[in-house]
């Protein structure tokens, strides 16, 4: 009862009306400290940074609303070196000033990886594991061996690489092949409407080389061009020795591309597609 009659007085009732008048001009004043603090409503739109090098971004890093970081660096040939490839967030979105900009720059130099030791590797796995580190597969060689397609040799720039050797991540290796002591001959694959990749893995994996390609102007995007022409072109009965060099010509415009598509979706198979020349009659020529 005495807990009852004390919340009833009227000395708690004056400290509760003094506690409520206070709080209430606290809590308002609060509101808007934090409102002030947080800015909030108050947005700036995140700028382009890409394509943009470093010290340009270090010239223009007081001018801007948002803070920069840079998090990450890759390599590509696709950016200048030591520009910005990526940013998050995007460009043109609306974000609190302040916000952290997080950028990806492209390396001034690529990486450098170990070249793995390819060595009696078919040309199918050699290829696989190149490409696992970063390396491109270049040109093919032939010589006489008992082991058909079996690398003997692997080449950087015309020289034979050492076990243990450095090279940048995207060089080329060139192989040496075993022909198995034959006169072996191979099919040309189809490689109209292919992509340049595409169309380079397919000559690697009949045992062909890329002799060179050109891209007819005007184009924008070297990715999205197509093959519409090959020398030597494609015959069931052409069949040329291995390590030949096939020369493509691309162009953006793919509507214009006659091809057949049922040679368009025939896989590249190696073992089907060698033949020796002993089991070659004269009149297929």
């Amino acid at each position: 009862m005495g807990f009852i009659k004390f919340i009833f007085s009227k000395l708690f009732l004056i400290n509760l009306g003094i506690a409520v008048g206070l709080s209430i001009p606290v809590t308002v004043g609060l509101y808007f400290w934090l409102d002030f603090q947080t800015e909030h409503g108050i947005t700036v739109e995140t700028p382009n940074l890409t394509g943009l090098k470093l010290k340009d971004l270090e010239a223009m890093a007081d001018t801007l609303e948002v803070e920069l970081v840079v998090v990450d660096s890759l390599y590509s040939d696709d950016f200048p070196r030591g520009t910005v490839a990526d940013q998050d967030p995007k460009p043109g979105l609306s974000v609190k000033r302040g916000r952290k900009i997080y950028l990806t720059v492209n390396a001034m130099l690529p990486k450098q990886v170990v070249v793995p030791d390819v060595k009696n590797l078919s040309l199918r796995q050699a290829k696989a594991v190149l490409e696992s580190v970063g390396l491109k597969l270049g040109g093919l060689e032939y010589q006489p061996d008992i082991a058909k397609n079996a690398v003997l040799q692997q080449k950087i720039r015309g020289k034979v690489v050492k076990k243990g050797t450095l090279a940048f991540s995207g060089t080329v290796v060139d192989l040496v092949l075993g022909d198995g002591l034959s006169n072996t001959r191979v099919l040309i694959p189809y490689l109209i409407h292919y992509t340049l990749q595409e169309a380079m893995d397919r000559l690697n994996l009949s045992s062909l080389n890329l002799a060179t390609f050109k891209i007819d102007d005007p184009f924008t995007d070297s990715t999205k061009v197509r093959v519409y022409k090959q020398v030597p072109a494609f015959s069931e009965n052409n069949l040329v020795p291995m390590g030949t060099s096939v020369i493509i010509y691309l162009t953006e415009d793919t509507l214009s591309i006659q091809y057949d598509s049922t040679l368009y979706a025939l896989p590249v198979l190696l073992g089907d597609s060698i033949l020796n020349e002993e089991t070659i009659n004269e009149e297929d020529f």
